[in-house]
C-alpha cells in the first residue's frame, strides 16, 4: 500500500512502529481521495452527457490526471536536500562573508520553498474543487435531481413552438446550473467544505511527517541516496584517473587530489574559499590554474 507515495520498502522497514502507522495512515487516505475522485469524476461524466460511456471515461481520464497530480504534490514532500549536512558544516566554519552569502542562499531556499508550497497548496486546491463539487452533488443527488428535471421543465415550457429547441433541451444536461442552485443550500455548503478539507488530508499528514524531527524515514532516504552518488562519484573519479594513467609519466596528476572540493560528492564548499570568487569568470580560471 505504501507504494502509492513512492516510499523505499528497505527504508521504510527501518524506522519505528508508530513512523510506519503514521505513513501508512497518510497512504490510506490519498487513496481514499483517489477513489473518491474516481466517483466524483464518474458522476460528473454521467451529469454533462447522462450515459456510462461518458462516466466510465470521466472517471478513467480525469481521475488518472488528478491521481497523479496528487501523488507528485505528497512525494515532493518526501525528500530532503542531499546538500543539507553540507550546507550546515560550511556555515559553522566559514568567515562572516562566507557567512553572509550562505544567508543569502539559504533566502532564496527559503523563499523558493514557500513558492513551491503556494503552488502545491494552490493546484491540490483546484482538485479539491473539481472533486467535491460532483461528489457533494451525488450526496444530495435527490435534490440535484429535482433541480434539473425543474429547469428542464421550465426551458421546455419557453419554448412550446419550437419543436428543434425543445428536443434538444429534453436531451441536454445541466450540472453548472444546478451546482449555482444547490451553493444557495446551507447543507451543500457543509458538505462542499468536508470534502475539501478531506481532499488535503493527505497533504496535511504528509507535510506533518515531513516536519516532524522525531520520525527518521526522510534522513535515512537521504543518506541513503547520498551512498549512492558517491559511490557514482567515487567510480566516475577512478574511472577517469585510470585513463590518465595511460599517459604515464607524461601525466602524472591524481584526480582526487586535484579536486577544487572539500566535500565531494556534494562539492559545495571550495577547499580555499579566498582564491575563488563566485561568479567571476576569470578569478575562477585563476582559482583553477593555482591548484597543483
Amino acid at each position: 500500500m505504501i507504494i502509492a507515495l513512492g516510499l523505499d520498502i528497505r527504508i521504510f522497514d527501518q524506522v519505528s512502529v508508530i513512523e510506519k502507522a503514521a505513513y501508512k495512515t497518510a497512504t490510506t487516505a490519498f487513496l481514499i481521495v483517489v477513489g473518491l475522485s474516481l466517483l466524483a469524476n464518474g458522476y460528473m461524466g454521467m451529469m454533462l452527457y447522462g450515459g456510462w460511456f461518458s462516466a466510465v471515461t470521466f472517471a478513467l481520464f480525469f481521475g488518472f490526471i488528478q491521481f497523479s497530480i496528487l501523488r507528485i504534490a505528497l512525494i515532493t514532500l518526501l525528500s530532503k536536500p542531499l546538500a543539507a549536512e553540507a550546507d550546515s558544516i560550511a556555515t559553522m566554519s566559514a568567515d562572516t562573508n562566507v557567512k553572509t552569502s550562505f544567508v543569502k542562499t539559504w533566502t532564496n531556499r527559503l523563499s523558493k520553498i514557500r513558492l513551491a508550497s503556494v503552488f502545491r497548496i494552490l493546484f491540490v486546491g483546484l482538485i479539491a474543487l473539481t472533486i467535491s463539487f460532483p461528489l457533494s452533488s451525488l450526496i444530495m443527488y435527490p435534490k440535484a435531481s429535482g433541480i434539473e428535471d425543474s429547469h428542464r421543465m421550465e426551458l421546455l415550457q419557453q419554448e412550446l413552438n419550437n419543436a428543434p429547441a425543445r428536443s434538444e433541451i429534453q436531451h441536454a444536461h445541466f450540472p453548472f446550473f444546478v451546482f449555482k442552485e444547490l451553493w444557495q443550500e446551507g447543507t451543500f455548503k457543509f458538505i462542499l467544505m468536508v470534502s475539501i478539507c478531506f481532499v488535503y488530508t493527505p497533504l496535511f499528514l504528509i507535510a506533518r511527517l515531513r516536519f516532524n524531527q522525531k520520525f527518521e524515514y526522510l534522513e535515512k532516504a537521504r543518506q541513503a541516496m547520498l551512498q549512492l552518488v558517491a559511490i557514482d562519484y567515487d567510480e566516475t573519479i577512478e574511472q577517469a584517473q585510470y585513463a590518465l594513467n595511460q599517459e604515464f609519466p607524461k601525466n602524472k596528476k591524481k584526480l582526487k587530489d586535484l579536486s577544487i572540493y572539500a566535500d565531494a560528492p556534494i562539492n559545495s564548499i571550495y577547499k580555499n574559499e579566498t582564491k575563488h570568487t563566485i561568479g567571476n569568470k576569470i578569478a575562477f580560471n585563476q582559482f583553477i590554474q593555482s591548484i597543483e
